[in-house]
């Protein structure tokens, strides 16, 4: 076989070796979360997000009406939310925030799938389910 072709041929099952590669191993729940879907609402007036800090074990965010912050503890695939505190802005519609409060004590794992990320409870369940985005800060 030509020298050129035997390198293409190394070149190709090199990046079909690390394109195999399970994704999951790799990822990380740091950065920033939009939710899909909370048990099984999905339709939310407000969009509630996570901004999930590992280095200094801190959360904070959106939950449908009220800012959020609390902190985390973290072991392997284990998650669980502690010291919890947030906002009282009154809204019209508090049906998508009482959810998201009442589910956030629940969580007790996290998992990755396709390209989401998925708040599970002890028994497994998915609570949640939240897609990576880029925040960007208002300008006022």
């Amino acid at each position: 076989m030509d020298f050129k072709i035997k390198n293409l041929l190394l070149v190709i099952t090199i990046i079909l070796f690390t394109s195999c590669k399970d994704k999951d191993e790799t990822r990380t729940i740091d950065g920033n979360w939009e939710v899909i879907s909370i048990m099984d609402q999905s339709n939310f007036e407000q969009i509630p997000n996570f901004e999930i800090n590992l280095n200094g074990l801190k959360i904070s965010g959106f939950s449908g009406c009220n800012k959020f912050f609390g902190s985390l503890k973290i072991e392997e695939n284990n998650l669980t939310f502690h010291q919890m505190g947030g906002t009282r802005m009154m809204c019209e519609d508090l049906t998508s925030e009482n959810l998201f409060i009442t589910t956030i004590p629940k969580v007790k794992a996290f998992a990755f799938k396709n390209d989401n990320l998925q708040f599970l409870s002890k028994s497994d369940e998915v609570l949640m389910t939240l897609k990576s985005f880029e925040f960007v800060e208002p300008e006022y």
